[in-house]
């Protein structure tokens, strides 16, 4: 999920970081986690060579994501690194359905194209790890990370979304679309979960242009039990500090984004971007890096819809 628009920090409402958080409703939304957690990204603000994240997150998230990329990937021991830990597994298929190609009539210069061999691929990646068997250790399959504003083919993304349940029908399939692009977005009836991502919002649950861009994700559902992904911004970039906001105020806008979460029906998830730092450019900061008290309103939230999702 990169950043789709110029960072416009809005006014954040008033709820001070360490503020008690008030509990998800039961029932509602069952999962919490972060991106790029087991994604083969090495974050750049630290010392260490270090490509997955797991033990740092386990204790307050109910799912981390996994991105593979190749068909005969062994991701078994990942996903048991994970299971064992009690998270279950955000996969990213993106990889092994879609390649990209330069397109200059993008946003974002490149357009996704769903692979000629994307059924074997993807049925070969089954088998080889056995996900048949093990559905039950997968939150979601992650098809595509914004696709309309990646320029991805309505009908190209259907047949994904078909690949993926034919091979996992038990598993709900989610997308995640740019906020600029999702009155372009068709949804396959296959796809389980949506959401969008819209960044330097310091208060989802009273901004106008966020509440809009949340009702329109719902009225182009194509279900009516396709469930709502909630993006938390967790990253930080150097233009929030030129703008006169410090890091601190991330714990607030996390806050912020649970409220924007609980009153929303469809809301089944929230996932953090990004738990490290360095995936759009170096100087990005994630939630690793964020002050304590931010990481300490992470944790509690975290904890609270972990212990509704075990009831």
């Amino acid at each position: 999920m990169t950043l789709a628009l110029p960072p416009i920090m809005c006014v954040v409402s008033t709820v001070c970081v360490g503020q008690p958080v008030q509990s998800p409703s039961p029932n509602q939304i069952q999962h919490f986690g972060f991106s790029i957690v087991d994604a083969g990204h090495d974050d750049p603000h630290d010392d260490e060579v270090r490509l997955e994240y797991v033990d740092e997150v386990a204790g307050f998230s109910t799912f981390a994501d996994l991105a593979p990329y190749f068909a005969t990937e062994d991701i078994s021991p990942r996903i048991d690194a994970m299971t064992q830990r009690g998270l279950k597994v955000f996969l990213h298929a993106q990889g092994l359905l879609f390649d990209h190609v330069i397109d200059a009539d993008s946003p974002t210069g490149v357009r996704y194209v769903l692979r000629a061999d994307a059924a074997d691929r993807f049925s070969t990646f089954v088998q080889i790890n056995a996900l048949d068997q093990h559905q039950d250790d997968l939150v979601a399959i992650y098809l595509a990370d914004e696709p309309a504003w990646n320029r991805l083919d309505d009908e190209e993304l259907r047949l994904g979304a078909s690949i993926v349940e034919s091979e996992l029908p038990d598993v709900p399939i989610a997308v995640i679309e740019a906020a600029p692009a999702i009155g372009e977005l068709k949804i396959p009836e296959s796809v389980d979960w949506v959401g969008f991502d819209r960044y330097a919002v310091g208060d989802p649950s009273t901004d106008p242009q966020w509440q809009q861009d949340l009702q329109s994700l719902i009225d182009r559902r194509t279900r009516e039990d396709q469930r709502v992904i909630i993006v938390m911004e967790t990253q930080w970039i150097p233009e929030y500090t030129k703008l006169g906001y410090d890091q601190s105020i991330m714990g607030a806008i996390a806050t912020n984004t649970l409220k924007a979460a609980q009153a929303c029906p469809h809301a089944i998830a929230i996932v953090g971007y990004s738990w490290p730092g360095g995936l759009d450019r170096p100087e990005q900061l994630g939630a690793r890096q964020l002050p304590p008290d931010v990481q300490s309103v992470y944790r509690q939230i975290g904890r609270r819809i972990k212990q509704f999702s075990r009831h």
